[in-house]
């Protein structure tokens, strides 16, 4: 028996080596990846975006660190920020603004602490906006006309970028960004209350029949559609206040089954999100020692990982279990 306890023993300290030094590696190749003057981050070119800017200045900034961040080096992020206080996805701003990008950016400035009135503006709008569902006339349209998706569209939550309907990636990460604000005191109200209200009930509506979520529904033309794994990881990091729920431990059941995914990304999502219910289910931190162990081999060599927000999230996901996790808001 006491053989057998230091056999594992042996096997963790090496497996949390292993996990180590590719968090190591893949922190060194964020710092060569960061673009020139006036800095931040590309997914895989020269072209600054929100997304990777984010993400990188969490994983380099983390708790487990021990390095602080200076208004210097939060320049490039709030640079590109717009009058209204939101994002665009990339510097030109050719696409226009993305709630996505803004929820990520302005998430990423409180968990690194960072002066409110750089984000407050964020806030605001993000609590504000309202996708194409919130007008009665495309609910209407919804009810009677098109009706090939199956969902109810008094339920809204946050779009990719204006003037289109809800989906749930952005929906999760706003309800994410907005939490940790009520929760450190930035903002509060009744309309605040009826925003994250609405994105919950919205994306229960959206869960797909077993569990987890699709990109926006569940079933279209009669048809239940399957999860994707990123999209139920983020998701579920969004509605850890409703763990209670059966929909979400079903999703969180799925989720655990999904850990031998070949994509780092979407294996970092999982990771991120289910470290947040480690200490509400046994099940979790054994999967959670799996996942880790297999997304260290999946980005063994940092060169050869095309995109910097896959970087940066591994770099993230790596990191210790005593680390503050950017994406899990306390209760």
């Amino acid at each position: 028996m006491r053989q057998k306890r230091l056999e594992s023993m042996s096997c963790s300290f090496i497996a949390l080596e292993r996990q180590r030094l590719a968090r190591c590696r893949l922190l060194a190749e964020l710092r060569y990846r960061r673009l020139p003057r006036p800095g931040g981050w590309s997914h895989y070119s020269a072209q600054f975006g929100t997304e990777p800017t984010s993400l990188a200045l969490l994983a380099l900034h983390s708790s487990s660190s021990g390095s602080t961040i200076t208004r210097k080096e939060l320049e490039p992020l709030l640079a590109c920020q717009r009058p209204n206080g939101l994002w665009p996805a990339f510097r030109d701003g050719a696409a226009g603004l993305s709630f996505w990008a803004s929820a990520v950016a302005v998430n990423t400035l409180m968990a690194l602490g960072a002066a409110p009135e750089t984000f407050a503006g964020a806030l605001d709008s993000l609590v504000n906006c309202r996708p194409l569902e919130a007008s009665w006339l495309v609910r209407l349209k919804f009810r009677l006309s098109d009706r090939q998706v199956q969902f109810d569209p008094s339920k809204y939550g946050w779009a990719w970028v204006p003037e289109t309907v809800s989906w749930v990636v952005p929906t999760s990460m706003a309800l994410i960004a907005l939490e940790r604000a009520k929760r450190l005191g930035l903002i509060r109200g009744s309309e605040l209350q009826k925003r994250l209200r609405l994105g919950v009930d919205m994306l229960l509506d959206r869960v797909c029949p077993g569990g987890g979520w699709n990109a926006g529904n569940a079933v279209v033309y009669g048809v239940p559609l399957c999860p994707h794994i990123d999209a139920t990881a983020i998701a579920l990091a969004a509605l850890r206040f409703h763990h209670n729920l059966p929909i979400v431990r079903d999703s969180l059941t799925w989720i655990l089954n999904r850990i031998d995914c070949p994509s780092a990304y979407t294996l970092a999502w999982l990771i991120l999100s289910a470290a947040a219910y480690k200490d509400s289910r046994a099940d979790v931190s054994p999967a959670l020692d799996m996942a880790r162990d297999r997304l260290a081999a999946l980005v063994d060599d940092p060169r050869e990982v095309q995109d910097t927000s896959t970087i940066a999230l591994a770099a993230l996901a790596l990191e210790p279990e005593t680390a503050i996790n950017p994406f899990e808001v306390k209760m």
